[in-house]
């Protein structure tokens, strides 16, 4: 997904990274239409020195204007379709995120305050139970957004762009074939020796605190959906811990309310990414506007009758047309590995940074502390003299004693 600055006009239009302008299909394509322009307008200078009237005779342009709205209205359809699941997207991602992270800030919070009473109590047993525990789920935390953004990466309809597959694949030949190559392991690489200076978007490089296990990876080898598996070590060490956790269950079952949520926004930006924008429409639409395109230059030459202006404006009214389409294809499918899609190794990372956030040390004894650091504030002299000053006028009040 680029980020770019809008407020320069200059800059944006020469722009060529991400642009479907420059693309040399697009440029082509125009050049094409600009060509038969000049074409056109060649055999009507050639007709009109020899004396004749050129045939067909357009004594109307109703027929090329009414296909002109019929087609600008169908890709215009295409790009409002296409920006809805591209922020249906985004809107789902965010929202998964943000489930996990509250189910694990949550957890955390549990775990501490009970790990905190029992070294109060002198039980160390209970406290280190529950110190490997919060390891564990933090690890497991990690690789569950891992494992969640590369099937968004690698869905069906991302796996057709990969494959350049032709013709037409049901849903079934599809999971054939994703069951024959098995589950591959995205790349990771652990956050303490991951080096974000060196680190762009198009490393597709997941952060994880630990890398899995060779059980782990077969067990996920095995599994026909990885995310489910993953969730499920999550929810077991969750019930595992429960018993020792100094919390009211109604109130941890919030943690697993949060989960469940998360697998909610998950599964919606997953229908996006494995469901490809309807095949009928995008056939027809492709249809007409190969048929707009080779009109172009015909009707554009015969109302103009100018050998400058009819080339420039066939390959303006071509580019404008085709470019829009080519806007809808590129928001169809928000999850990929293209320039304008959205960047999910760059979401993931800022969740493994927001586990290691609350799980920091100095969060626990910050608020270990009764008065969390705030001593020249609220406490201290200062606050005893505050008190003092309260009870004083407390007794001087009429009806008021101590």
């Amino acid at each position: 997904m680029l980020l770019y600055y809008n407020k320069s006009f200059f800059w944006l239009l020469v722009e060529r990274r991400g642009s479907v302008f420059y693309r040399w299909d697009s440029i082509l394509g125009g050049l094409v239409v600009a060509g038969l322009g000049i074409l056109v307008q060649y055999w009507l200078d050639r007709a009109l020195h020899h004396g004749f009237e050129p045939s067909p005779v357009i004594f109307h342009h109703y027929g090329f204007q009414a296909l002109g709205v019929g087609v600008t209205f169908a890709i215009v359809f295409r790009t409002q379709l296409a920006w809805n699941r591209y922020w249906e997207a985004v809107t789902q991602l965010h929202f998964m995120y943000s489930k996990w992270a509250d189910a694990f800030s949550q957890f955390q919070a549990f775990a501490e305050v009970t790990r905190k009473a029992a070294l109060e109590k002198g039980d160390q047993t209970k406290a280190d139970r529950i110190e490997r525990k919060q390891r564990r789920l933090k690890v497991n935390y990690a690789l569950l957004s891992t494992v969640a953004a590369d099937r968004l990466t690698q869905g069906d309809n991302q796996r057709m762009e990969e494959v350049h597959a032709r013709g037409v694949q049901t849903r079934g030949s599809m999971r054939i074939d994703k069951e024959k190559s098995g589950w591959i392991p995205p790349k990771m690489s652990e956050r303490k020796v991951f080096n974000r200076a060196k680190s762009n978007d198009d490393d597709h490089e997941y952060v994880v605190f630990q890398k899995p296990s060779k059980h782990q990876v077969e067990l996920l080898g095995q599994s026909n959906d990885a995310i489910s598996s993953v969730m499920y070590w999550i929810i077991w060490d969750l019930a595992d811990v429960m018993k020792d956790i100094d919390i009211a269950p109604p109130i941890q079952s919030r943690m697993y309310q949060e989960l469940s949520n998360g697998m909610l926004g998950f599964n919606n930006c997953l229908k996006i990414a494995d469901v490809p924008f309807p095949l009928p429409f995008a056939q027809l639409l492709g249809l007409l506007l190969v048929a707009f395109s080779l009109l172009i230059p015909v009707y554009v030459i015969v109302f103009t009758r100018s050998p400058v202006a009819g080339p420039i404006l066939s390959f303006l009214l071509f580019e404008s047309i085709w470019c829009l389409n080519e806007v809808a294809k590129e928001l169809e499918n928000p999850f990929g590995q293209d320039t304008n899609d959205i960047t999910l190794t760059d979401f993931h990372l800022n969740f493994v940074d927001s586990l290691e956030d609350v799980s920091m040390p100095e969060h626990n004894e910050m608020l270990h502390h009764p008065t969390m650091g705030l001593e020249d504030d609220w406490g201290g002299n200062s606050g005893h003299s505050h008190s003092q000053d309260s009870d004083k006028t407390l007794a001087s009040a009429p009806g008021m004693s101590l």
